[in-house]
């Protein structure tokens, strides 16, 4: 290779790029070139470094985590047993383990491992909803794990299913009633934070933070992990440990009387009793249940203001000016017709803060589930089909006004005449019950429900507790009479009622094959 040096002079361009092999430093004559001499002459550089500097990546909103970093401890249980699920889209299947995490948190950890067909969907879609959102009542992911065939995440915390935490306390309806109604407060804030972000709130469940007993919500779905409907509210009581052995003690001080009644209150069970139809039943009255079926009413009528009254009605009548509702057989043959009777000043507080005055006048001592407060009673009238005559005739079925049930501010009867078939439509001329089955009329079915509240008797108890720990007497009706509320008083004379109860839901609705029962409770008119 000659250079002359006589020669004009030539411009060499040498462009570079930001390549460590090619370009060994900036503004080299001939990158890469070694072994040859360059001798005399005048020689010009004239180089352009094209550097090209990629925008730097935005950090991971998640650390990643080595399957060899987790040391699972123990596999999360809630009282159904492994918390996990199936779903119902795929095989993908969340399972939830308690772990240390090299280089994590000191304590243990929180992680849900997912295996099975399509996981890296499932996984991924709930990575998705936990990059969306941080809030300190919702699970917080800390790292994610992937491996050939195995998908994690792991959430700050070690963490418990909400019903594996409350079970721990079931030997105290004390300590029970106040994780009760502090999660409470404590869900419903986050699902209002859930809602503000458009988080889905349907499939979601319940989890406890279990160093502080806060409650934190998995926006992940798993069974028997939720709160169940509790209506009282309140905070946490700051530095108060559960596990401490005094604990009751600590919460009883800390609550007053209307809160703690009112946290109490809540841990009801809901009862549906079908009572003949001749029943004078007053809201807010309570009633024990002594047989499958029969029952009595021991209280008279509280001293509070009128009930409300809600109407449904399933139909195509006609409402007339009396307020009497007119069917036409041929348009509407089975209409349904109910009338719900509910008291807003009937608080459960009231009873909660006199039973055992109530109890101890009747010397009571066991059986408490089997006192019923009445909350709302339901007037049923359906039509059934008529087996012995099945022709189909023109009349008009007329329905007594709402007004008509009302016997009181507070009690309520079917009236005496609560329906029947006519051939006239001004419903002048009322046919007989006799003839309108010969008719071939539908037959009028009739039912009255009570619906209300009952406790067992850790609630009792915990009430008989609370009130000694405060320096009240059980026994009197010293508190309700402070608090302003109305007083129970029982009846001169038990009231028997003939009744059954439904075990299950839909409670407002009668065995219709079980024609003898009917007929003691009065349905058929």
């Amino acid at each position: 290779m000659a250079l002359q040096p006589h020669s004009e002079p030539e411009f060499t361009v040498v462009s570079t790029t930001n390549n460590a092999e090619s370009a060994p430093y900036s503004g080299a004559f001939f990158p890469g070139a070694a072994g040859f001499t360059i001798g005399g002459g005048d020689f010009t550089s004239n180089v352009t470094n094209n550097v090209y500097n990629p925008a730097p990546e935005q950090p991971a909103a998640f650390r990643t985590i080595r399957l060899g970093d987790i040391n699972l401890l123990k596999e999360i249980r809630n009282e159904s047993g492994v918390v996990g699920r199936q779903s119902h889209r795929t095989n993908a299947r969340p399972m939830y383990y308690s772990a240390k995490v090299v280089g994590g948190e000191p304590g243990p950890m929180t992680v849900a491992l997912y295996q099975g067909d399509d996981t890296e969907e499932e996984w991924r879609q709930h990575i998705t909803k936990y990059e969306s959102i941080r809030h300190p009542k919702i699970m917080q992911l800390y790292g994610l794990m992937s491996t050939k065939g195995l998908r994690g995440v792991v959430f700050h915390d070690d963490m418990i299913p909400y019903d594996q935490f409350h079970s721990r306390f079931k030997h105290s309806a004390i300590l029970g009633a106040y994780i009760d109604s502090y999660c409470n407060l404590e869900h419903r804030e986050a699902m209002r934070y859930c809602r503000s972000m458009d988080i889905d709130v349907v499939r979601t469940s319940d989890w406890i933070r279990l160093a502080t007993g806060e409650l934190c919500v998995n926006l992940v779905q798993d069974p028997g992990s939720s709160i169940g409907f509790v209506g009282a509210e309140m905070q946490r009581i700051e530095n108060v440990s559960l596990s401490d052995p005094h604990a009751e003690s600590a919460v009883l001080s800390a609550l007053n009387e209307v809160d703690y009644y009112n946290v109490l209150g809540w841990l009801t069970k809901y009862r549906g009793v079908s009572v003949s139809i001749e029943t004078l039943m007053p809201l807010g009255t309570i009633f024990r249940l002594d047989s499958p079926l029969k029952a009595s009413r021991i209280t008279d009528l509280l001293g509070i203001d009128g009930a409300n009254l809600d109407i449904h009605l399933k139909h195509d009548g006609e409402v007339l000016p009396g307020s009497w509702i007119r069917f036409d057989s041929n348009r509407a043959q089975y209409p349904e017709f109910k009338l719900a009777y509910t008291s807003p000043t009937v608080n459960k507080e009231f009873w909660m803060a006199q039973a055992n005055h109530i109890f101890a006048q009747l010397e009571t001592t066991s059986n408490f589930k089997d006192y019923v407060v009445v909350d709302t009673v339901h007037f049923i009238l359906q039509c059934l089909p008529n087996t012995y005559n099945t022709c189909e005739p023109e009349g008009y079925l007329f329905v007594s006004p709402a007004e008509e049930f009302r016997l009181g501010p507070n009690s309520f009867q079917w009236p005496y005449r609560p329906a029947y078939w006519s051939l006239d439509p001004s419903g002048t001329f009322p046919i007989s019950t006799e003839d309108a089955n010969m008719l071939g009329f539908p037959i009028i079915h009739i039912e009255t429900c009570i619906v209300g509240y009952s406790w067992d008797d850790g609630v009792y108890d915990a009430l008989q507790k609370f009130q000694q720990g405060k320096g009240l007497n059980p026994e009197s009706q010293e508190t309700a009479i402070t608090l302003g509320y109305p007083l129970y008083k029982l009846a001169d004379e038990e009231v028997p009622l003939a009744c059954v109860e439904h075990e299950s839901w839909p409670w407002k609705r009668c065995n219709l094959k079980d024609t003898a029962l009917c007929q003691k409770l009065g349905h058929y008119i």
